[in-house]
């Protein structure tokens, strides 16, 4: 079995009785085992803690070289992070709380200690001590957090914000006590039925965890995710709220620059054609569905273009695409898709157009495209379109019949002899 350790006590006193009495009552108690050294000035007190480390300094307030709350405030300096306990000789309310305020975990009245007294104020200022030091550790740590971390009340009106958060919103965190955060950095960006969700888990007492967008003081956009805990006391009530909130804008632009890659044709910006065909899809399926809704594709294949580049080089051939791509993408609404399926060839799926909707799109293609000029060394080059152009049918069993008969109708405009617009009959 283990031996307990001693408790080490560096007694503080001038008066040999009062030390006498102290070291008496340390020795009767059942509850532990006390080491105390005796020191009779502040100046041998310092000499003690040069010469050795205690657990817990008495401190008299009286001493030869020393007086009243100086000598907390000395003891204090000396002793670092010793907790002090101040004996007294007379009972005082008010000087008690000015020692405590000075420095010292707790007061007692010499002659009054009762029985174990004494040793209980002594293990409850180490136990205080202790709590404080990993109050002050929790506190560093949540300080030194890379993460925005925030505290509310049961009403969520912030009570303590850390550094990140500051850093995160803009906002200091004297600027954000006593204001709710949905006050400083709500977005709008999320519904109403969002925050209700969130708080209806909230209330139940559950964690929340989500994504969302919100706003700095300076009015920019961040994106963040955002982990609130309830926190409940004894009786099962929410009294307070803690909130981490990272930004994952970095990560959310770098999520979009990854769609964008799988998604878009890297030279002009276009939807790619594993993206087409997936629309595609969906709007074949929904002319099945839907009985009066229409949809029409255009292929478009850009006339000579291998000459082109033949004659001016790729790299004039790729800015004869890119104008190109920005003249299907301009007049393009928003549900259309504008796509380069390969080479020259392009398509733009026309979501809920008819045959002339379908046609005067084709025309303002094809006279813009034909008004393109890039500038070269060797002269102006100049090209023209071809468009074929099918509408979506109820019983086509795939995309792959649809882009057939566009397909065929875009080759028969190039059989008529280039530059116009061919619609399919079939």
């Amino acid at each position: 079995m283990s031996e307990v350790k001693a408790i080490r006590v560096l007694l503080v006193e001038d008066e040999a009785g009062d030390a006498h009495l102290v070291k008496m009552k340390l020795r009767q108690t059942q509850s532990g085992h006390f080491d105390v050294s005796w020191a009779q000035s502040l100046i041998e007190a310092q000499q003690c803690l040069a010469a050795a480390s205690f657990d817990v300094m008495l401190l008299d307030l009286s001493l030869p070289d020393s007086e009243g709350l100086a000598t907390v405030h000395s003891a204090r300096a000396m002793a670092l992070n010793t907790p002090i306990v101040v004996l007294s000789g007379h009972s005082d309310t008010d000087f008690a709380l000015t020692a405590l305020e000075a420095g010292a975990v707790d007061y007692m009245v010499k002659g009054d200690f009762g029985y174990d007294g004494l040793a209980r104020v002594i293990r409850y200022a180490l136990l205080r001590t202790e709590m404080e030091a990993r109050n002050h550790l929790l506190i560093a740590a949540l300080e030194a957090a890379a993460n925005g971390i925030v505290i509310t009340d049961k009403d969520a009106v912030v009570i303590w914000a850390n550094p990140a958060f500051s850093r995160l919103t803009g906002y200091s965190a004297e600027e954000a006590l006593g204001r709710k955060p949905s006050e400083l950095i709500k977005s709008g960006l999320q519904n109403e039925a969002f925050y209700q969700a969130m708080w209806a888990d909230l209330l139940e007492g559950q964690h929340w965890r989500g994504e969302l967008v919100n706003k700095r003081k300076n009015g920019s956009l961040y994106h963040e995710e955002l982990s609130i805990a309830p926190v409940k006391n004894g009786a099962g009530e929410i009294t307070h709220f803690i909130g981490i909130k990272e930004d994952i804008s970095e990560r959310k632009e770098m999520e979009q620059q990854l769609q964008k890659l799988a998604s878009t044709d890297p030279l002009t910006g276009l939807f790619n054609r594993r993206v087409f065909l997936e629309r595609l899809e969906l709007e074949r399926a929904k002319v099945a569905r839907l009985r009066h809704y229409s949809t029409v594709l255009l292929m478009l294949d850009l006339d000579f273009f291998k000459r082109v580049n033949d004659t001016y080089g790729h790299a004039t051939g790729d800015a004869v695409l890119k104008a190109f791509a920005d003249i299907a993408r301009n007049n393009s609404r928003a549900i259309d898709v504008p796509a380069r399926l390969g080479g020259e060839e392009f398509a733009i799926l026309l979501a809920g157009a008819n045959k002339k909707d379908a046609l005067t799109m084709a025309e303002r293609l094809r006279r813009q495209v034909a008004e393109i000029i890039i500038e070269h060394e060797a002269g102006p080059v100049q090209i023209t379109v071809s468009i074929g152009a099918a509408v979506l049918l109820a019983e086509d069993i795939d995309g792959e019949a649809v882009l057939h008969r566009a397909d065929a109708a875009l080759y028969e405009a190039k059989d008529r002899g280039r530059n116009q617009t061919y619609w399919s009959c079939f």
